[in-house]
């Protein structure tokens, strides 16, 4: 192949044994002794035979030898690349060779009789021995590498069949399918009773073994006495078949996954703006247990070892949680709150929310928050299957073995899972129990902690730690900050109110709403004229945000009348007197006192001052218009009458009756 004495081969540099010699680097001598010592498993003075020259791997020369060289990258530059003549021969044969044996042959005996040629014409030309095994055993181990079928890959029996053929054996009796020819095969499979009795027994959900089928069919068919009976190996490969495998996958059960590559799969494309959908869920944190406090079911209070469990809020387009909420077991509370949590930092409501049937989904707060929503727009999706929100079920697969395997305190992945890294051993899981009890684990330090790592996940680029979004290098944080959100509805303050706040129904007293709250009295001064006047002493919907308590948001039914003020109550003793409230109110009372005089001083002037009507109109309706109103209709009337087109009438006494 080559007669250079610098070849680049396998992406090493290798140099001949005539140019060390001509170089002087080694004298021909020790070179024996240096091979003889390499073959005895020595790291120096590795060589190959290519292309009939002895070549030594420039890497494995000691530094007394290359000190004698030019330097490596001189080397390289003259250096000839030469490839593996072992994987040259094979993908000839298995590229374009393979054509011309197609004819009386399938394409993998094609590909297995082109190898056994190419190789006879390698050998040939290059006068390679059969009595020497190098050759042949790469060749096996290339076969090998590349799956080819009907051929052996051990040295001796691929020399003798490649030998057989230089000796003039026709091809088609050295390769060929062992069972090529076998019509038992053919037999069973056309056989419908045969298979009646395989699918039979393949399809039970007992889920039996391929031996075990073999066993019945073989029993049954001494049975029914047919002479005639499939192996062992016939009956687990017709199992095994895929065809076979898509008949009877109901064996597994509907559910498993060792049939799920049969259900039916729906592609579909990824969010393309942030708030497109939410996706809502819960899951059990997976770090160590700590003890607490509860009420059970009986409403007694017990203490216990209990698990930290979240709900989370999604955004499906960035991967950005945006709300959760920390509780020991999922409820429509909780999952309200986490839902509150998102619409507060996002400021919007999504397109699309996706749930589950969580426990609480029936409960009167949240079908009357599921009906509001939809009224404001948001398409609300319910799913009982969890392929129907799947990425935020995966999200939680990628938060344990990513962000919270970081932690001290994670324990693992579910107790169903077969991975092997899937759970800490035994032994460190006794350490952290321990050392919760040591140090009063609890449940904020759950928190803290779980903080900690949701922290850690919005924060880090996708492209630190994912293979399959390595290209995009910003946060779930930046790319929901970033993106364009056109399908949301903005939300403002006394709306979140209305949605997730406090409501209490309070009525208008003394120009404030009264109510108490958590034990405590809370005043708000009503300034609004229209609504005191309409208002007063009617139950109206008091929003409060428990967090901002300094105002009350008034709505009647679902429209809005208006926000409004807290008011502290005077204080009018000790050093901290404080008068402003009675200023306040003084001043409220007096605006009212004024929008009263000028309401009842407009309805007094349309008293006083009659709305002018038409002539007919008001003799029409005598008796039910004031008296001077309906005289002044009529003596318009007669006054037109008598002017009828400028026509003299003469009034005598006579016929004024």
């Amino acid at each position: 192949m080559t007669n250079n004495d610098i070849i680049l081969y396998n992406n090493s540099l290798w140099l001949s044994q005539d140019y060390l010699i001509k170089k002087e680097a080694v004298k021909a001598d020790y070179l024996r002794v240096a091979k003889s010592r390499a073959k005895k498993g020595g790291e120096s003075w590795k060589h190959e035979i290519i292309a009939n020259r002895c070549y030594f791997s420039y890497s494995s020369l000691p530094s007394s030898t290359t000190v004698k060289l030019d330097e490596p990258g001189t080397l390289q530059l003259r250096a000839v690349e030469v490839r593996n003549y072992i994987v040259d021969i094979v993908a000839n044969a298995i590229y374009r060779g393979f054509k011309a044996f197609l004819k009386g042959m399938n394409e993998d005996e094609a590909k297995a009789a082109a190898v056994v040629h190419e190789a006879f014409v390698y050998i040939q030309n290059n006068g390679i021995s059969y009595s020497k095994s190098q050759f042949f055993d790469e060749l096996g181990k290339e076969i090998d590498l590349q799956g080819l079928k009907y051929l052996p890959v051990s040295w001796r029996n691929l020399r003798d069949k490649i030998k057989a053929y230089a000796d003039g054996t026709p091809i088609n009796e050295l390769v060929y399918a062992k069972n090529k020819g076998n019509e038992n095969r053919s037999l069973f499979t056309n056989n419908d009773m045969m298979l009646n009795w395989l699918f039979d027994l393949g399809h039970s959900q007992r889920n039996y073994t391929a031996s075990f089928i073999y066993r019945k069919l073989r029993t049954t068919c001494l049975q029914h006495g047919l002479d005639k009976i499939p192996s062992q190996r016939w009956v687990s490969d017709f199992m095994a078949k895929p065809e076979t495998q898509f008949l009877i996958q109901q064996r597994y059960g509907e559910r498993s996954r060792f049939n799920n590559k049969y259900r039916s799969y729906t592609p579909t494309a990824a969010a393309l703006y942030a708030g497109d959908c939410w996706d809502i869920d819960g899951t059990r944190v997976n770090i160590i247990d700590h003890r607490a406090t509860v009420l059970n079911k009986e409403g007694k209070r017990v203490t216990s070892q209990k698990f930290l469990y979240i709900i989370a809020v999604r955004d499906v387009m960035s991967g950005l949680p945006l709300g959760w909420e920390y509780c020991y077991e999922e409820s429509a509370d909780a999952v309200m709150n986490a839902i509150a949590m998102a619409v507060r930092n996002t400021g919007y409501l999504p397109y699309e929310l996706r749930y589950d049937r969580f426990p609480g989904h029936n409960t009167s707060d949240w079908m009357w928050l599921e009906s509001t929503l939809r009224h404001e727009g948001v398409t609300m999706t319910q799913t009982v299957k969890p392929e129907g929100k799947g990425r935020i079920e995966r999200w939680w697969g990628t938060l344990q073995t990513v962000f919270m395997a970081e932690s001290d305190l994670y324990y693992g992945e579910g107790v169903k899972s077969s991975r092997k890294y899937a759970h800490r051993a035994k032994e460190y899981v006794i350490k952290m129990r321990q050392w919760a009890a040591k140090n009063g684990f609890n449940f904020d330090d759950a928190i803290r902690e779980t903080d900690k790592i949701l922290d850690n996940y919005i924060r880090t680029p996708y492209c630190d730690w994912s293979t399959k979004y390595r290209l995009i290098d910003k946060s779930p944080m930046q790319l929901h900050f970033d993106c364009t959100k056109p399908n949301t509805k903005a939300i403002n303050g006394h709306q979140w109110a209305y949605l997730f706040g406090l409501r209490k129904e309070v009525s208008i007293r003394n120009y404030m709403i009264q109510t108490q709250i958590d034990n405590a009295i809370y005043y708000y001064g009503i300034d609004d004229c229209d609504i005191a006047e309409k208002y007063t002493g009617i139950k109206l919907w008091n929003c409060f945000d428990i967090e901002d308590l300094d105002k009350v948001h008034l709505y009647d039914g679902a429209k809005y009348l208006g926000t409004f003020s807290r008011i502290i109550e005077a204080q009018q003793y000790g050093p901290k007197k404080d008068m402003r409230a009675v200023g306040k109110m003084k001043s409220i009372g007096e605006k009212m006192d004024n929008h009263r005089k000028k309401r009842l001083a407009e309805i007094m002037q349309a008293e006083a001052e009659p709305e002018e009507i038409s002539q007919e109109t008001g003799i029409l309706l005598t008796g039910r218009v004031p008296k001077k109103q309906y005289e002044a209709s009529e003596t318009a009337f007669l006054h037109s009458e008598w002017d009828d087109e400028g026509e003299n009438i003469k009034v005598n006494i006579r016929n004024q009756y």
